[in-house]
Parts: C-alpha cells; sequence; structure tokens
C-alpha cells in the first residue's frame, strides 16, 4: 500500500509519538529501584537514623503504582523537604508485582492487604512506631503536601499513624 492518506500518516505519526512518550515514561527512574538489596538498605537507614536520631520511614511499594509515585512527590516536594530530611531517614523498598521483598515487609511489620504504599516506622532505637497496613498511605493521589506534613507530624511527635487529612 504505498498510497497513505494525509490523515492516515497523520493517526500513523501520532501513534508513534505516543509510543515515543510511553516508552519514555517507563523509562524514566522511579523512587524503588528493582536492583537495591532492602535488608542492606533499611539496616544503612537505621544506623544513619541511631546516629542522627531520626525517624526511619521504609516505604514498601513499586514504580508502576501511581499512588506510590505521589507519595514520593510530596515528600521531595518544596513543602515537606526540609522536614523529611531533619526527621526521618527513607528507604523505598520495591515490592514488584506483591512477589519481591516480602521477607522484609513481613519484618517490619508491615502487609500489603490493603494496597501501597505502605510505611513502617521505626525510632531511632529501631523499635516499631507503627504502620500503615490500615490503608492510610494508599490513596496517596488524594493527599496534598499538607495533608502529609500533618501526618508525618503525628509520627514524630505522637508516635502515632494516623489518616492524613
Amino acid at each position: 500500500m504505498a498510497y497513505m492518506t494525509f490523515r492516515s500518516r497523520t493517526l500513523s505519526r501520532l501513534g508513534l509519538v505516543t509510543l515515543s512518550l510511553a516508552c519514555t515514561a517507563l523509562a524514566q527512574p522511579g523512587p524503588y529501584r528493582p536492583d537495591a538489596d532492602a535488608r542492606k538498605d533499611v539496616a544503612a537507614a537505621q544506623a544513619r537514623a541511631r546516629a542522627s536520631h531520626k525517624v526511619v520511614m521504609v516505604i514498601f511499594g513499586a514504580n508502576w503504582c501511581e499512588d506510590c509515585r505521589v507519595l514520593h512527590n510530596n515528600l521531595d516536594s518544596a513543602a515537606l523537604h526540609d522536614y523529611v530530611q531533619s526527621h526521618f531517614e527513607v528507604v523505598s523498598v520495591d515490592v514488584g508485582q506483591f512477589d519481591k521483598n516480602l521477607d522484609v515487609v513481613k519484618s517490619a511489620g508491615a502487609d500489603l492487604k490493603k494496597g501501597i504504599p505502605v510505611a513502617a516506622f521505626l525510632s531511632s532505637d529501631g523499635a516499631l512506631i507503627g504502620t500503615t497496613n490500615n490503608g492510610e498511605l494508599e490513596p496517596s493521589r488524594k493527599y496534598g503536601a499538607q495533608q502529609v506534613l500533618r501526618f508525618l507530624r503525628e509520627v514524630v511527635d505522637n508516635h502515632k499513624i494516623t489518616t492524613p487529612q
């Protein structure tokens, strides 16, 4: 078919552009490193927290998860960045398709039954403060930076897990 209409050529080009953009989006690194040694990363964060008297926030999620990416974007936002840096050692643990690093999930006292992201918070001495096993962070795309900040302040100030409001 040597003959292509203007419309079919345009649609064909549009399809290629869309495919190219989709591939670029998939190639973008996310907060969860598939090749990371999760146990080693959590242990290193705990050692840093012990020395700096910070809370360890272990976030279990995946790069394909929109809520996981939104949570990380909020944590990195101008409104939260300084607070997070001064109070937390953050570790992102990739759970793949709910089939990866499940031993780390379990050892942190977390479970994935209510979806991801799930966070486990550990005091600087390694004691479990709490987890978001009840799905508190799962709808992260609904939360703005100020809601997440209030949530994090409850963890730091009161050692309490709440739903971001």
